[in-house]
């Protein structure tokens, strides 16, 4: 009898010691999160503050804000900084760079600012030309735009508020569903 409550406390106490270390885990994640949660965004992994700015107006551009969330508002510009950083070898991490750079090259050539400070009518009029490859930008920068089309649109679907608010989010998917009644305003599924 004794050994057997000797067993039950030391099963007991180990359940206890448990509970405190996951108790102790959990606080310092939840102390972590809030910790992080009151200051400032974090500063960017590879882009310069400016090359992240312009990242950001560039992607707002792309994907606007309508009655759901932009590309700005879930912080696609940051996807895209985390992406280069971890996913994109050197020179993919150079060109684009170097794409932004000529970006504010051309915007300050022309109208003398820089792309960011530019209205926003003069703004998309330069990444139309940019999309089409025509002057004052060359075939490059139109490959670099096409880059970072690419990068913001899996940033933005990717994200909590573009795969939730501009997509139809369904978390478990259900059966198949072939005749599927689809009307003009029906959102395409995420998955």
């Amino acid at each position: 009898m004794l050994h057997a409550e000797r067993e039950i406390d030391g099963r007991r106490s180990a359940l206890i010691k448990l509970a405190g270390l996951c108790g102790l885990a959990l606080s310092g994640d939840a102390l972590a999160a809030l910790a992080v949660s009151g200051k400032a965004p974090a500063a960017p992994e590879l882009l310069s503050a400016d090359a992240l700015a312009l990242t950001a107006v560039m992607a707002e551009h792309i994907i606007p804000a309508t009655d759901t969330p932009g590309a700005l508002a879930v912080g696609a510009h940051r996807t895209i900084d985390h992406m280069l950083k971890v996913c994109a070898t050197a020179s993919e991490q150079q060109g684009f760079i170097t794409g932004l750079e000529r970006v504010d090259a051309v915007a300050l050539a022309a109208d003398g600012k820089r792309f960011r400070a530019l209205p926003a009518k003069r703004r998309i009029a330069l990444l139309h030309a940019l999309d089409g490859g025509t002057a004052p930008f060359t075939a490059d920068d139109q490959r670099f735009f096409r880059k970072m089309k690419s990068y913001t649109l899996f940033a933005y679907y990717t994200s909590e508020g573009g795969s939730t608010l501009e997509l139809a989010y369904l978390p478990v998917p259900g059966g198949f569903k072939g005749n599927f009644p689809v009307r003009k305003n029906t959102r395409t599924w995420a998955i």
